[in-house]
């Protein structure tokens, strides 16, 4: 897939959930009764514009975003600049408006970026099947295969936390401990619900390369590389992509796993791809004593029924996994600069997935989960109460509809102002980290 194309994708994606998150405004809007002005899609200049039912359409120069804004509010939901000759008892005002109905137009925009991700998940899941958290063929010498647990039974819970989905079953993952045990609850083939306790274990000493790798779509990436086998240029180093081992296809693990069993220490030949140059390298593999791997393989569903559950489960999961990153945000152990992505950066990571792929199916599937991860983060994100996110204009509604009067003008700019400083400063922020990570700064 070219470059132009994927980033052409990212933007289109990035775009269509914006239009659809003012959409979900617009028309609340409209079936409330409230008076719009404006729609808009993309920004800056107009270049084209039709009026139609007193609203103002048009489609702007800048291919990115999208506004929807109402007579009587400035820049109430994401909008501009209201028309100040309007009639102030006009009842079709959004500020005239009960507090109720601008509520249910201010949380329609989070809420069609939530249910539009439902449905692309469900599509995808039906068409292509999902795996769900259900034991298949444990990986063989792994804790699992050695534990209660068998084929069939369906994981509930991982170190105490609910499990619906394999996302959720990876977060538990990533945060936990490697010196801990592991407590995994799960329901049998007679619908008893167990607790099992593993406590962490060891491999005899064996032949290893002492390299992590992350597998994509027949790709092997070194992320790590075992302090004993680092040899700087002459051995592997992270960021190789390993292409084979004494002429085998390095995707080919049975045989590699007998070549390197084998080895006796001597040295093997290595192809990897460096800095965009296939090399060929000398390397020994190393008697390690590795730990043995939990061993949690999935089963592979193609039923209707867990297509639409899962559909609902894993934008579920995607915003659980928000509030959990950032918890670990506060807590420090989540970086910064891993925690935030701005527009070039969404761009640039939708960019490279749809790169990936390999054939047009897997390219539609590719868009299809980007869409659908990135519309619930937009939602998510959306209902945070920074000012001018949606999440501030319903907090100040509910604090005003418990205290059954309207918090001060001179409160309500004020928080707005400052809201907006932190957040363009935060924009600042992550456009530079997205500059950051796309020129290796």
């Amino acid at each position: 897939m070219t470059t132009v194309f994927s980033i052409l994708a990212g933007v289109f994606i990035l775009s269509l959930i914006m239009v659809l998150h003012e959409l979900g405004h617009f028309l609340a809007a409209r079936a409330l009764g409230f008076k719009i002005e404006q729609f808009s899609i993309f920004m800056g200049p107009v270049l084209y514009e039709r009026v139609k039912n007193g609203v103002r359409f048009n489609i702007k120069a800048i291919p990115i975003g999208a506004s929807v804004s109402f007579a009587g509010e400035d820049s109430a939901i994401e909008g501009e600049m209201s028309d100040p000759e309007f009639d102030r008892e006009d009842p079709s005002l959004f500020m005239n408006k009960p507090r109720w109905q601008r509520a249910i137009v201010v949380a329609m925009g989070p809420l069609v970026n939530l249910l539009s991700a439902l449905l692309v998940f469900t599509i995808l899941f039906c068409f292509n099947g999902v795996v769900i958290p259900v034991v298949d063929q444990p990986v063989p010498g792994s804790m699992i295969e050695h534990s209660e647990i068998e084929p069939g039974d369906r994981i509930v819970a991982i170190n105490g936390s609910r499990i619906y989905t394999t996302l959720d079953i990876g977060i538990t993952q990533m945060v936990h401990d490697e010196d801990s045990a592991w407590t995994i609850t799960y329901k049998n083939a007679e619908g008893e619900v167990k607790t099992t306790v593993l406590e962490p274990e060891f491999d005899a000493p064996r032949p290893m390369l002492g390299i992590i790798y992350q597998e994509d779509r027949d790709t092997f990436m070194i992320v790590e590389v075992d302090a004993a086998a680092y040899r700087e240029e002459k051995g592997f180093m992270p960021g190789d992509q390993v292409i084979a081992l004494e002429g085998i296809p390095f995707g080919d693990h049975a045989r590699i796993q007998t070549l390197i069993a084998r080895s006796e220490g001597k040295k093997l030949t290595a192809e990897v791809i460096r800095d965009g140059k296939r090399t060929r390298l000398e390397v020994s593999p190393l008697m390690i004593s590795a730990r043995k791997p939990l061993g949690l393989t999935l089963a592979y569903s193609k039923r209707v029924s867990d297509a639409l559950s899962q559909g609902f489960q894993y934008p579920m999961a995607i915003i659980r996994s928000s509030f959990r990153s950032l918890g670990m945000l506060f807590t420090g152990q989540l970086g910064v600069e891993d925690s935030f992505a701005g527009p070039v950066g969404v761009v640039t990571v939708v960019a490279d997935t749809v790169s990936r792929g390999k054939t047009f199916g897997e390219v539609i599937t590719d868009i299809l989960t980007m869409f659908g991860i990135l519309s619930v983060a937009v939602g998510f994100t959306n209902m945070l109460p920074i000012p001018p996110l949606d999440g501030s204009h319903l907090l100040i509604l509910v604090v005003e509809g418990i205290r059954r009067k309207s918090l001060s003008e001179e409160f309500k700019n004020v928080t707005s102002i400052a809201g907006v400083v932190i957040f363009l400063a935060l924009g600042v922020f992550v456009l530079w980290l997205d500059l950051s990570r796309l020129f290796g700064w």
